[in-house]
C-alpha cells in the first residue's frame, strides 16, 4: 500500500488525522503569511507590529514560527487589524486546501491594505443599493380611428410618431426572414411584432395582427 493511499485512507477514516491534517497546513501557511506581510509593510521589525497590535514581542516571534502557536480568531483579528487588512476563515474541501498550499508563496504573497482599497472605499452604485424598478401603469392601446383623431398638444400619441413606429417595426420583421423563405404564418408574426407603449408580444388574434401592421380594424376596444 503506497504512503499516499494509506493518508487518504486515514482522512477518510480517522477524526484525529484529519485534525492533524488540517493543523499542520494552517501551522505552516499562516505564520509564513503574518511573516510576509510584516517584511513588506512599514514595520519590518517583529517590535514594530507587536507594538501596533499592542502585543509582546516575543508572542510575535512565536506566531511567525510554524507550529509554534495556537492562533485564535481573536488574535487573527488583532494581527489583521494591525496589518490594516481583513480576514476570512471559511470552510472548503480538502482538495482546495491542498490547492492554497500548491499555489501559495511567501515572495509573491500581498494583501491590499484598506487605505488603498478603492473596491472597499468607492464602490459602485450597483453593488450598494439596487435602483429601483418603476411601476408601470397599464396603458389602453388606442384604436387606428382614436389614433389619427388625438393631437400631438394633448400630450396623447400623434398620428405621425405612431406611424413611424409601427413602420419601424414592420422593416424589424421583414429583416428577420429571407426572401427566399414563405411568408411567416400567424403564429410567427405574433411572436416577433410588439407594439409602442404595449408589453408582451402581440396576442395571437388576426384582427390584432392586422391592426398592428397597419391593415384597418380596431385594436384594443
Amino acid at each position: 500500500m503506497s504512503d499516499r493511499f494509506q493518508k487518504i485512507s486515514n482522512l477518510l477514516t480517522d477524526l484525529d488525522s484529519r485534525t492533524s491534517y488540517i493543523r499542520s497546513k494552517l501551522g505552516v501557511l499562516v505564520p509564513s503569511q503574518i511573516r510576509s506581510m510584516r517584511l513588506k509593510s512599514n514595520m519590518p521589525r517583529q517590535s514594530d507590529l507587536a507594538q501596533a497590535a499592542k502585543m509582546h514581542q516575543s508572542r510575535i516571534s512565536m506566531f511567525e514560527t510554524p507550529g509554534a502557536s495556537n492562533l485564535t480568531l481573536d488574535t487573527l483579528s488583532r494581527l489583521a487589524a494591525a496589518f490594516r487588512v481583513g480576514l476570512k476563515v471559511e470552510f472548503v474541501p480538502f482538495s482546495d486546501m491542498l490547492r492554497w498550499e500548491n499555489g501559495y508563496s511567501q515572495d509573491t504573497f500581498s494583501v491590499t491594505k484598506i487605505d488603498d482599497d478603492i473596491e472597499f472605499l468607492q464602490p459602485t452604485v450597483s453593488t450598494v443599493r439596487k435602483r429601483p424598478k418603476r411601476k408601470r401603469t397599464a396603458r389602453r392601446i388606442l384604436s387606428s380611428d382614436e389614433i389619427f383623431q388625438t393631437p400631438m398638444a394633448t400630450g396623447g400619441v400623434g398620428a405621425s410618431t405612431y406611424m413611424i413606429r409601427v413602420q419601424q417595426e414592420r422593416v424589424q420583421l421583414r429583416l428577420q426572414f429571407k426572401p427566399s423563405e414563405s411568408a411567416p404564418s400567424q403564429d410567427r408574426l405574433a411572436d416577433v411584432i410588439t407594439l409602442p407603449n404595449r408589453r408582451g408580444s402581440v396576442v395571437n388574434d388576426l384582427s390584432n395582427l392586422r391592426a398592428a401592421a397597419g391593415a384597418g380594424g380596431h385594436y384594443g376596444n
